[in-house]
């Protein structure tokens, strides 16, 4: 067959040293400046770091001969495709400080790790069958892909586990040499990681049988989960109604579970219902169930979709909320096309190669295009909760000032423009906040001391807090704090004190009104630590309404109205009963 195509006896020595090469850049990158930390100033080094992944990832995975024209044209475009990129992330990282730019760029470096698994199999599969998108080809090389970078892993921990070994036995009789040779040189640490990986594909590469056999192997597994994950997608459908929609509309992190468990649902059918198969899976009953709850994968992907839109009406698009919505649109891309080829098939085996070519065209599509202007999740990000700001300046708070100032060179644009806004100017905090996220700080007000912070007023006339209260405030609570500390010798906040707990002693109360919660520390074991958050304040609440409520008897503390129950000595926490 032209898959088992041997490698040509060059090739064999070339892939190795191309692994070595990789590391060698990566070190050299490394020694020259921080890998992650000057790409606007020099941002040649990204093309350098993001191009050799590209070209030792194309010969690595996909080269059988070196004299392959079509081999060459298909690196040089995925170089080009790098090059734009990286051309247009080092102008997105225009202006930014150092630590601003290292999250984007190990996202980038992330994504092109993940694009690049996406794409290759295609130029291999052209290669080796001699046509583009060619399905069974394309099904057995992500496969083997896979398994070989999986197998890459594995090798690289009992590789350095036997040098380990070998440098803890030496040093054990005062022979240090191995162990500075092995860990404290981190040229050898790149180069022989890099090797190892590129040996390891290779091997892989080269016993495409043995690699079939662990594919079937791995197949036979992945057809014992099938029922089980169809099971619980099933059972949690049928239970949702009786739970109604608000159970997903309060958790955070519905969407992610939706999408997880249709997404995985999906990649079990794929790889049981796989192209070639000689016989359809399981007894037909089973195969008739596991078909039927295909049904409810789109539903699944529907109700993630839902819960995508419901937080994005509720608090405006964030990077992380559109590539949720793209992750969305691809498990519903590909619950529907799999809905629709069973409808018009009709039949119990299933032939899926049309809906999974294109979910394998979209997903690395949606991939290439974060990183280019077509489709931006900072801009859009910015433009849409600068939108809410403008509807409403009370919706700005220092989680959509964090976003901000994480958005690039168009979140810093937009936190110039909030910072001359006279409405947000009236506010000591978010404009602290501000001037602090404009300034790079990674953790702003972390230099802030104890005295600091004892300029923060109280609401009643009470002692002030020992030195030990401020002494842990500004060591271990500043984040909590820095919005507190006095700008002009006014501070949004206020201290008070009061017993929560019932035992006698009063804990401290921190009042941030522009923030509109307060924070609360308790003396335990005789040290200070927050214990707990009133996490909204009332509206007519301000620092002139709280001193006088505090020095007056409306402010009480309320028991629980349901005690928790102790067994032998062992606390069980009562929770309600919601409505």
């Amino acid at each position: 067959m032209k898959s088992e195509t041997p490698l040509s006896a060059p090739l064999r020595w070339v892939l190795p040293l191309m692994g070595m090469l990789q590391g060698g850049v990566i070190y050299l990158l490394n020694r020259t400046t921080d890998l992650f930390s000057t790409p606007a100033e020099h941002g040649w080094l990204l093309f350098v770091l993001a191009g050799s992944m590209a070209l030792s990832s194309a010969l690595i995975f996909a080269a059988r001969s070196l004299r392959q024209p079509l081999l060459w044209l298909g690196i040089a475009a995925l170089l080009l495709l790098v090059a734009a990129q990286c051309a247009w992330l080092v102008h997105a990282l225009q202006g930014l400080d150092t630590w601003d730019q290292r999250d984007a760029l190990r996202g980038y470096v992330l994504t092109l790790s993940g694009l690049l698994f996406l794409t290759l199999p295609w130029l291999q599969s052209r290669l080796e069958a001699g046509r583009w998108g060619d399905f069974p080809s394309l099904f057995r090389l992500y496969w083997h892909n896979g398994l070989a970078l999986l197998l890459s892993l594995l090798a690289t921990g009992l590789s350095w586990l036997v040098l380990w070994l070998c440098a803890s036995l030496f040093s054990l009789i005062g022979i240090d040499f191995f162990n500075t040779l092995f860990f404290d040189n981190r040229a050898f640490i790149h180069i022989f990681t890099g090797c190892i990986v590129a040996m390891t594909v290779t091997l892989c590469r080269s016993n495409p049988r043995l690699m079939l056999s662990v594919q079937h192997l791995l197949t036979l597994v992945a057809t014992g989960l099938l029922p089980a994950v169809g099971a619980v997608m099933v059972l949690f459908m049928l239970a949702l109604p009786g739970v109604g929609m608000e159970a997903i509309s309060r958790q955070i992190s519905g969407a992610g579970l939706l999408n997880t468990l249709c997404l995985l649902y999906l990649l079990l059918m794929a790889l049981v219902w796989y192209p070639g198969r000689d016989a359809p899976p399981y007894m037909p009953l089973m195969r008739r169930l596991l078909l039927g709850a295909l049904l409810f994968a789109p539903v699944c992907a529907l109700l993630a979709a839902w819960a995508v839109w419901l937080r994005v009406a509720q608090y405006g698009w964030t990077p992380d909320r559109l590539y949720a919505a793209l992750i969305t649109v691809v498990s519903l891309l590909w619950s529907v096309g799999y809905v629709i080829s069973l409808a018009r098939q009709r039949r119990s085996d299933g032939d899926f190669s049309r809906t999974g070519k294109v979910v394998l065209m979209v997903a690395p599509l949606f991939m290439a295009l974060v990183y280019t202007p077509i489709l931006n999740p900072w801009r859009l990000s910015v433009h849409s909760q600068m939108a809410r700001i403008e509807a409403d300046k009370t919706r700005l708070d220092s989680a959509t000032i964090t976003m901000l100032s994480n958005s690039l060179r168009w979140g810093r644009a937009a936190l110039r423009t909030l910072q001359a806004d006279a409405a947000i100017q009236s506010n000591p905090a978010l404009r602290r906040l501000i001037k602090e996220a404009l300034s790079g700080r990674v953790t702003p007000g972390s230099t802030a001391g104890p005295d600091e912070f004892r300029q923060i007023p109280l609401a009643a006339p009470q002692p002030q807090p020992e030195p030990a209260f401020w002494a842990t405030l500004a060591k271990q609570y500043v984040w909590r704090a820095r919005d507190c500390l006095p700008e002009n010798g006014v501070s949004s906040c206020m201290l008070l004190a009061q017993d929560l707990n019932g035992d006698g002693q009063p804990e401290w109360i921190l009042f941030n009104f522009s923030m509109r919660s307060a924070f609360v520390m308790s003396k335990q074991g005789g040290s200070w630590q927050g214990v707990g958050y009133f996490y909204t304040l009332p509206k007519t609440l301000d620092a002139s309404t709280l001193r006088k409520i505090a020095q007056s008897s409306r402010l009480t503390t309320l028991p629980q109205p349901w005690r928790d129950l102790s067994i032998d000595g062992e606390r069980l926490p009562f929770a309600a009963e919601r409505e």
